[in-house]
This record gives structure tokens, C-alpha cells and sequence, in this order.
């Protein structure tokens, strides 16, 4: 028996009836008027005689998902989130357009609509990743869950949609939570002392490498991006009782743009005694053995042979293939800060000086009261509470001064003297290089204001 009905959930009436071969259907009517939907019934029924209604009750006109995506949407997603877009787009590419890209997008916004996207949803858990074919882990289904709900709020903002069908999705019933998609992998990573030692100093690693692997394990755990950004004028050697390192920006390998830090932050590293020896012997001698020239203050501490930041995609690589050299596990290259981290509190550092060094954004509000120079003593107790004597005997750089030599330093803090572990200014020379003779003689360059770590 045809009828029609009011469903709970939704604004429209549904109508039921049977088709030509005797099946129920169900349909929504596309309207709240009773009079209206038992008319539309009528004509559904009446072309259902002898055969079933195939066109739509009201022809769809406007465009497609694709076309929608790729024409408004993706320009639209470059100019808002120009180092994000790559991802968002791969992410619709490989999980959403092959169910919905030639669909009509006004009528996901229909009920029946809005039940294939949740349909979809719930699908995700059994989504295959193209790396491993194996299912998507849980924060990739939150993350394709995230981008189509902005993609349709933004169709909605553009009157493509009468309304957003993703508004009633529940993250908390609908997704799965939140979890590694390998358990416990976290707990299993990270390298020892010895091994960041390894990656340092062994002969069998490149020199810019060992340089590459001192700056992001004993530099607050960098990561790729921000090292490849990391610049010689960065590099303040006039503070105490270790040389600062200040980095606002990164590199974005996607967009090859620089950007800013992952949360915004500036960071204000304090160089460690090893990495602060291995430095001053890159600026003096390893520099330009890699490039062929004398660095300058605007040259990049690590910069690729041609020249330009190193790409994260590549790091990885020769990070693979040094994990090898070393018969080290493979891990990830972004375990840097993981391990900068566990090393330092082993060792007995400040937790809340070791987040200041790594997460400095403030995240609650005593964190604004926080004051950089009033802690600086203090963070660089916790980067020295990685020993240097680990590296004795051995250099990053070749023809460096043995961290084994580098005397301890008395500073006070707080009206105490406290011992700190920091080469002396009269070891580390703190004049500036000349400049080669290049036929009109050689000139020093006086900074004035904050000092870079070297002018020439």
C-alpha cells in the first residue's frame, strides 16, 4: 500500500510505494506539504505503470563533487591553507571522489544524501592505506572526517547546498577514538645516548649528516623543517652561558615555502657544548669544505650542495640508508625530539625548562608569566644535563676541539654558584673570522645590536 509518511530525523515527507514488479520503495518527497508529497506520490505511481520512474522527481541541476572541488573549492583551499592543501586534496582524492566525485552536490544535501555520507562515514574503519593496504588508522579517519565536513560548510557558505548533511555527524558515536595505528610503537622508540652519539660522530656517516644529526638531537629535538631553515644569523653566540639558538620559521617541503614553526612558537634553544664546538668548526672549516666557499651570516647552517633548504623527503631517505650504515633500527627522523626529550629528563632537567625549550607556546594562563631570560640559566641546565662527555674522544666535525676538553664553567644563579658544563669564551673565539683576500685587502665586519654567531 502507497503512502505517506513523516520520518523521524528528518524535515521532509517520505512516501512508500510498490514498483511495477511488486518491490517497496521508499523515497523522500523533497517537501514538508502534505498535499504537495501526495501529489508527487500520484505521478510516481503513475509512471510506475508499466515501468518504474528512472529520472529523479526533480532534475538536479549545479555541479558535481568534482567539479565543485576541483574548480572553487581546491583554488579557494590553496590561498587559505597554502602548506595544508596538498594533504586535504590527497585525502578527498583517494577516500571521498571515488564514492561521491559524480554525484550532483546539491543532492548530498538531500536526505537520502545525507545518509549515503554517513553510510560513507562509517565506512572509513575498513578504507585500505595505499602504503600498506592495510585499513587507515583512526586519526586519518578524523582527519578525512574533518576536511569533507569543511569542504561542505564551504559549499554551504557558496549556496551550492541548501543545507551542510554533515552537521548531525557525532564524532563520539561515529568515529573510532583516537590511537596508533601500531600500539605501542611509541613506547619502543627513540634512540639511546650512545646511538645519537653514533649518528654524530661515526666516519661512516657524510660530515653535513653528522653536523645535521648533532643540530636536531642536542638542538631541542628540531625537526627536518625547521634545521633546513635554520640560519647562521640565528645563531646568537654572545649569550651565556651558552649560545642561543632562535628560530621563528621552517621549511615546508610541500609548498617549498618557508613558514611559520608547527604551533606558531619562536624557539629559543640553548646550543649544547658538543653541538656549540661542532658549529664554530662547520663555520670555520666544514662549510666550506661541503660548499666550495665561505658561509655568511644569511647562509643556511645546512643548506642542500646546489644550494636551498634540505627536503624533508630526502632527509628521510639518507636517514634510512645511515640507520643502515650503523646496523641501527629503522625509526622515524622526527624521533629527534622524542629522544632530545628523554635524554635530558633521565638525566634529572627541569621538565618545565625542557618544555620551554621544545613547546614554548604558552597553553594555559600561567604560562604568560613565563619570562625567557629569567629561565635561560635554567634550560640550559637541562640541554647539559646531556652529557658531553659522551662525545669524549670523538668530533662531529672533522678537526673539531674534543667536547673531553671543554672545562666547566662556574655561573651563578640566584646568589648561588652553580656549575654548568659551557666552553670558555677564551676556547671558543669570539672575534670574527677576516674575510680572504680577495686583492683590496681583508676587512672585519662590527656588528652592532644583537650579534649573529658570525659576520664576515
Amino acid at each position: 500500500m502507497s503512502k505517506v509518511y513523516t520520518r523521524r530525523g528528518t524535515r521532509f515527507l517520505w512516501m512508500k510505494w510498490a514498483d511495477a514488479r511488486g518491490v517497496e520503495r521508499r523515497e523522500s518527497s523533497g517537501t514538508a506539504d502534505p498535499v504537495l508529497a501526495r501529489k508527487l506520490l500520484a505521478e510516481v505511481e503513475r509512471q510506475e505503470q508499466p515501468v518504474r520512474l528512472v529520472a529523479p522527481l526533480h532534475p538536479l541541476v549545479g555541479p558535481t563533487v568534482e567539479e565543485f572541488l576541483e574548480e572553487v573549492w581546491l583554488p579557494q583551499r590553496r590561498v587559505l591553507r597554502p602548506f595544508a592543501w596538498k594533504n586535504d586534496y590527497s585525502r578527498l582524492k583517494h577516500h571521498f571522489l571515488p564514492k561521491f566525485g559524480n554525484r550532483v552536490l546539491a543532492d548530498l544535501a538531500s536526505d537520502q544524501g545525507e545518509v549515503d555520507l554517513l553510510d560513507w562515514l562509517l565506512s572509513l574503519r575498513t578504507h585500505l592505506s595505499r602504503r600498506d593496504d592495510k585499513p587507515i588508522g583512526s586519526r586519518t579517519i578524523w582527519s578525512l572526517a574533518s576536511i569533507v565536513r569543511v569542504f561542505f560548510a564551504d559549499a554551504l557558505e557558496r549556496k551550492h547546498v541548501r543545507r551542510d548533511p554533515t552537521a548531525g555527524w557525532r564524532a563520539d558515536r561515529h568515529l573510532p577514538a583516537k590511537e596508533d595505528k601500531e600500539k605501542g610503537w611509541r613506547q619502543r622508540s627513540g634512540f639511546t645516548l650512545d646511538q645519537v652519539v653514533t649518528l654524530s660522530t661515526d666516519a661512516r656517516i657524510p660530515e653535513d649528516r653528522r653536523v645535521q644529526y648533532a643540530l636536531r638531537f642536542l638542538g631541542g629535538g628540531l625537526r627536518p623543517g625547521e634545521a633546513a631553515n635554520a640560519r647562521w644569523r640565528d645563531l646568537d653566540r654572545t649569550v651565556e652561558p651558552l649560545w642561543r639558538l632562535v628560530l621563528s620559521s621552517s621549511f615546508s617541503t610541500h609548498a617549498l615555502k618557508e613558514k611559520a614553526t608547527k604551533t606558531g612558537a619562536e624557539l629559543n634553544v640553548p646550543v649544547h657544548p658538543v653541538l656549540q664546538r661542532a658549529l664554530a668548526a662547520w663555520w670555520t672549516e666544514g662549510w666550506e669544505r661541503y660548499m666550495r666557499r665561505a658561509p655568511t651570516p644569511d647562509d643556511l647552517i645546512l643548506p642542500r650542495p646546489e644550494g636551498g633548504q634540505r627536503r624533508v623527503t630526502t632527509t628521510l631517505l639518507n636517514f634510512y640508508a645511515d640507520l643502515r650504515a650503523l646496523g641501527l633500527p629503522k625509526q622515524r627522523q622526527y624521533e629527534s625530539r622524542s629522544t632530545f626529550r628523554n635524554l635530558a629528563l633521565r638525566a634529572d632537567a627541569s621538565e618545565f625548562h625542557v618544555n620551554l625549550i621544545t613547546h614554548p607556546k604558552p597553553q594555559k594562563a600561567a604560562d604568560f608569566y613565563t619570562r625567557l631570560e629569567m629561565q635561560w640559566e635554567g634550560m640550559c641546565r637541562a640541554v647539559v644535563a646531556i652529557d658531553p662527555a659522551a662525545w669524549a674522544g670523538k668530533s662531529v666535525v672533522e678537526g673539531a676541539v674534543e667536547p673531553a676538553d671543554i672545562p666547566e664553567r662556574v655561573g651563578t644563579v640566584r646568589g648561588h654558584s652553580r656549575t654548568v658544563g659551557v666552553g670558555t669564551r677564551s676556547e671558543i673565539p669570539k672575534e670574527k673570522p677576516r674575510l680572504r683576500d680577495d686583492g683590496d685587502g681583508a676587512m672585519l665586519v662590527t656588528p652592532t645590536g644583537l650579534e649573529p654567531m658570525f659576520s664576515a
